[in-house]
């Protein structure tokens, strides 16, 4: 006697068992390795990080919670520099110096637009070709003036933001005289 042929419905059984079988463990897989269904520890050993710089990996450390550190800066709080509320202020403008150095008898050394106070004042006395040379006025951004007093057989100096604005503080700081010589700066 025959063996009785499998009805339709065991046959679909058979087949569709296995196939079923393979698509629970598969999606078993894939919700552990997502984090859903199942501690993150379960998985044998965690994929290295390729962006560490530690060539030796703890691999019993955690991975990062995504929902909680940020891959990027948070665009609300921007820098005070990019404050759409701050008003615009222009850098300053660049400092240039002068000065005027002068000896007992007259002599003269000048500078101007230098970076420093220090450096006119160095350049100045260089200029000056006598011994006992003196800085008598640095200025920034404007003018210097020398003035000499007959009276005092004194030099003095002035500054303004114009020559002639620095002429008048040289005589008026020497209690009178005359101007002997003036430089300005780039401005």
């Amino acid at each position: 006697m025959r063996p009785a042929a499998p009805s339709g419905a065991r046959t679909a059984a058979i087949v569709l068992a296995p196939v079923v079988a393979v698509a629970v463990i598969v999606l078993g897989v894939v919700a552990l390795q997502s984090g859903h269904g199942g501690d993150r520890s379960a998985l044998s050993t965690p994929f290295p990080d390729p962006t560490t710089t530690d060539p030796d990996p703890d691999p019993t450390a955690p991975y990062p919670d995504p929902t909680t550190t940020a891959p990027y800066p948070d665009p609300t709080t921007a820098p005070p520099e990019n404050d759409p509320t701050t008003p615009y202020e222009p850098p300053p403008p660049p400092e240039h110096w002068g000065a005027i150095a002068v000896a007992h008898d007259g002599s003269l050394g000048k500078s101007w637009d230098y970076g420093s106070e220090s450096g006119a004042e160095k350049r100045a006395m260089r200029e000056c070709p006598r011994s006992g040379c003196k800085v008598l006025v640095t200025f920034v951004n404007g003018c210097g003036a020398v003035a000499f007093n007959p009276r005092t057989n004194r030099y003095w100096g002035g500054r303004g933001s114009t020559k002639a604005a620095a002429e008048r503080d040289a005589i008026s700081n020497a209690g009178g005289g005359h101007w002997i010589t003036w430089v300005c700066t780039t401005r």
